[in-house]
């Protein structure tokens, strides 16, 4: 099954596929400008903080995540796959944590995205599967 999610222009597709985990792939515009500080954002949380990453990971469910930019003469867009296990619940644990890192994980989607969590919503749109034979 799978589910979407709108945030202003970004798309969220949560694939609810059978198996151990299921997959988020987030695209999203990065706003004008702001590619650079995107790429010192995941620097930051791979090096940094990267204690507080991987412990919201834990706590979230998240078993594998990765981040791409993709760059035109036009614009930059975000490329992101989250694998969790209760993907439908993540976004909501992390809109609403109180914890210091989740708050600014948060602040900075704002800022170089213009993503505020807590305004993202499911739409499931299509549900298709292959027929069992």
């Amino acid at each position: 099954m799978q589910k979407q999610m709108a945030a202003s222009n970004s798309q969220i597709l949560i694939n609810l596929a059978a198996g151990p985990a299921s997959t988020i792939a987030l695209i999203s515009p990065i706003l004008p400008g702001k590619a650079e500080a995107w790429r010192r954002f995941g620097q930051e949380m791979m090096e940094a903080r990267r204690a507080e990453y991987e412990e919201s990971r834990r706590r979230l469910g998240i078993t594998g995540e990765q981040a791409w930019i993709a760059e035109t003469l036009h614009a930059a867009v975000a490329i992101i796959t989250i694998e969790a296990h209760q993907p439908e619940q993540l976004i909501t644990q992390l809109a609403t944590s109180d914890l210091p890192f989740d708050r600014w994980f948060r602040e900075q989607l704002l800022t170089l995205q213009g993503i505020d969590l807590t305004k993202v919503y499911l739409d499931l749109v299509l549900d298709w599967r292959k027929p069992e034979v």
